[in-house]
């Protein structure tokens, strides 16, 4: 892929990180878009475009430009200071035959590449991006230009990173707008990125090259998967959804690497009532009645209701937490545990 250089002039907000304290981004529909706590904004003019931040996470984040009767509609993205992003810009988003898709590459006085931070908010100025897919270097037809548009960022503003895991193949071009099998679809379009006649099922649903498993946004609907209620966009809510991600496994074997047997609990199981409300003996004579103190052991008691009564003034303080029938109860477990003494 081939690179265009723009040289641009950004501004920087010094070392302050902007937008603090959380917020969202919107989409050209008004859809929210959750974003992280610390936000950059990038903002600019461009004639008309969808702008789409691809971030490594999986996460996705849109925004169109402002229609004002110029050819330099304004617009601002919001997107995490803490991740790196990937910026795609497309011109008459709405029109199959008419539509332009761009990767948008950063040139620092350090650096160059697709994927970036940005560790502050950057004005990107005007950015003149093309119109007519004649006027782009199109090798297959799918109108995503095969040229990179870079621009020059002075300041502190983009931190670029190099190695890129939104680019599998490392031309510059984020995996969405790839065209795998050639056909002029990208693959973002495409039912059947490998062109072998079936539709695609696989581990990666927006082709972001980040596996569902670890992507926070399947479908790139903008809305994360913890906060969508339709993970693949099947029109399947995920309640009622057996394969939430669609990628042919069932959710509930999804992940799943237990090979043990299944634990069978007993069938029938009847709590000893006299164990439970003889608990309290344990703080002074010991688990079950036996003690490891200079208290005695009662385990095996034959007779606990007359050393309540007659013999012991604290134990018979206790027993007026009891009924008899209670006392009776706690009696007979102690017998059982005569083996123990």
């Amino acid at each position: 892929m081939k690179t265009t250089s723009l040289k641009l002039s950004a501004l920087a907000s010094a070392l302050l990180l902007a937008g603090c304290g959380g917020g969202s981004s919107t989409t050209a529909d008004n859809t929210a878009i959750t974003t992280s706590n610390s936000l950059s904004k990038i903002s600019g003019t461009v004639p008309g475009t969808l702008i789409e931040a691809f971030c490594e996470d999986g996460s996705y984040y849109k925004v169109k430009s402002i229609e004002n009767n110029t050819d330099e509609h304004p617009f601002e993205i919001e997107i995490p200071s803490t991740l790196s992003c990937s910026l795609v810009m497309t011109t008459n988003e709405d029109d199959t035959v008419n539509k332009v898709v761009t990767q948008i590459g950063m040139i620092t006085p350090d650096a160059n590449g697709t994927l970036f931070t940005a560790v502050s908010d950057v004005d990107l100025g005007h950015i003149p991006l093309a119109m007519d897919p004649s006027n782009i270097n199109d090798s297959n037809g799918d109108h995503v230009s095969d040229d990179i548009l870079n621009i020059r960022v002075d300041g502190i503003s983009i931190v670029i990173e190099l190695e890129n895991p939104l680019d599998d193949d490392n031309d510059g071009l984020v995996n969405v707008y790839e065209d795998d099998d050639n056909d002029g679809i990208s693959n973002y379009e495409d039912d059947d990125d490998d062109g072998d006649g079936m539709v695609d099922v696989d581990n990666d649903l927006d082709d972001d090259g980040i596996d569902n498993d670890n992507d926070v946004d399947d479908d790139n609907d903008g809305i994360r998967d913890s906060e969508d209620s339709d993970d693949d966009n099947d029109g399947i809510d995920d309640y009622l959804d057996s394969d939430d991600d669609n990628d042919g496994i069932d959710d509930e074997d999804e992940g799943s690497t237990d090979t043990t047997t299944d634990i069978v609990l007993p069938t029938a199981y009847t709590a000893n009532a006299g164990r439970l409300l003889g608990s309290q003996c344990a703080q002074c004579h010991g688990t079950n009645g036996i003690s490891t103190n200079e208290w005695d052991s009662i385990a095996g008691e034959d007779d606990l209701g007359s050393e309540i009564f007659d013999d012991e003034p604290i134990m018979s303080a206790q027993a007026h937490g009891y009924t008899s029938e209670e006392i009776i109860l706690i009696g007979n477990w102690l017998k059982t545990l005569k083996t123990n003494d």
